[in-house]
């Protein structure tokens, strides 16, 4: 059974992940004034680090001023949850991250090659999957092999005509865009090597942290016991990798086949290299007298919103699906994603995966502490 924890740098998820971070525009300043709001004294590593990540987005920023345009264009800042990142779709990077390419020159001659079913399938499943982070279900997937498919569901998609506008043209002349994007790829890819000393450094501190953290624990258990999400986990092990660029994620992809059951690979983590020493991944939240009123009105906010306190409602006392939550409130899956992460990054839900589908059930225990708060503080 293979456990590793990779001490290598992905220079080209790196680089796909710091195109990202400049189209969006928002700096490590706020995630580092964020951090500190949750933390009363950041420590020694934690500053480091964020020493580290803000003099690449300087430098990163200079070297790419005359590209910011075409950047943005590809990877725009969401201001809403019908703008699509198309950097994404142009080189069907759900694929990418699934397959494990490591030369995007390999890569873009293996996208070149799709047959014209193989590429509406690859772009239909991209598509689908465009506002969701961990919440992907394999099993609600609609598969499209012909360009008709393809655009019959675009039409149908929540977003604006511009936004779809825009993926039509994509979708058409794909290899003019293709182009573009793998040569923002490749000088993303130069530049950060570049600061390779740097970036071991991160990758050595986040290896680490998380082999004495795991200590021959597996990453199932370990992910089970720390947050709210039980994702099964492949017989064949695990593989876990640092995440430089975009440093507080944590996303898994399982290899599973069609028959929902077999594992072909390793589980692949990769999470962010903030965390680690003061800063673990745990949903715990402040203590009541360490600003936990701030942890109440966020909740309360997302209360707030119609469709979120439905499906609260809906899976108080059940588990559902995607596809089932969609159905109940008449909404797309896609939009019931977008509402799903916002409610379990609050720590408000519960996600077990089995097999190929993602069951969400409400988090009892974080509700009643919310409202048990709320009573002593207001009645």
């Amino acid at each position: 059974m293979l456990r590793e924890i990779s001490r290598e740098v992905d220079y080209l998820m790196e680089s796909f992940s710091l195109l990202q971070h400049l189209g969006a525009g928002k700096g490590y300043k706020d995630l580092k004034e964020s951090v500190g709001k949750r933390l009363e004294e950041p420590n020694q590593e934690i500053l480091r680090k964020f020493e580290i990540l803000e003099h690449i987005e300087q430098m990163a920023e200079q070297m790419f001023r005359e590209d910011r345009k075409t950047i943005q264009y590809y990877f725009p800042q969401q201001k809403d949850e019908a703008m699509i990142h198309l950097g994404r779709l142009v080189l069907l990077w759900d694929h990418f991250e699934e397959k494990g390419f490591r030369d995007i020159k390999t890569y873009k001659a293996y996208l070149s090659g799709l047959s014209e079913p193989e590429y509406c399938e690859r772009f239909g499943n991209c598509l689908q999957n465009y506002m969701t982070t961990i919440t992907r279900d394999d099993s609600e997937l609609i598969k499209m092999s012909d360009p008709y498919a393809m655009i019959s569901y675009l039409m149908k998609m929540e977003m604006k005509d511009e936004e779809k506008w825009k993926i039509q043209k994509l979708f058409f002349d794909r290899e003019v865009h293709l182009g573009k994007v793998t040569e923002l790829l490749e000088k993303s890819e130069a530049f950060l090597r570049g600061f390779q000393k740097d970036l071991n450094e991160l990758t050595q501190m986040f290896y680490q942290y998380w082999d004495r953290q795991l200590e021959g624990r597996e990453m199932t258990s370990y992910m089970k016991e720390m947050t709210n999400i039980d994702v099964g986990g492949s017989p064949l092990g695990f593989n876990l990798q640092a995440s430089i660029i975009r440093p507080n994620v944590i996303m898994l992809n399982a290899d599973i086949d069609d028959d929902g059951i077999t594992y072909k690979a390793p589980d692949y983590y990769r999470i962010g290299v903030l965390f680690g020493e003061g800063f673990g991944i745990s949903e715990d939240h402040p203590h009541p007298k360490e600003g936990y009123e701030n942890r109440v009105i966020q909740v309360l906010k997302l209360l707030a919103d119609k469709s979120k306190f439905e499906i609260l409602s809906y899976i108080r006392d059940r588990e559902a699906y995607g596809s089932e939550l969609a159905k109940h409130l008449n909404l797309t899956t896609a939009t019931v994603s977008h509402h799903m992460n916002a409610l379990l990054l609050a720590g408000l839900v519960e996600v077990k995966r089995e097999d190929k589908r993602v069951y969400y059930t409400a988090n009892k225990k974080v509700l009643e502490e919310i409202f048990d708060y709320c009573r002593k503080t207001l009645t």
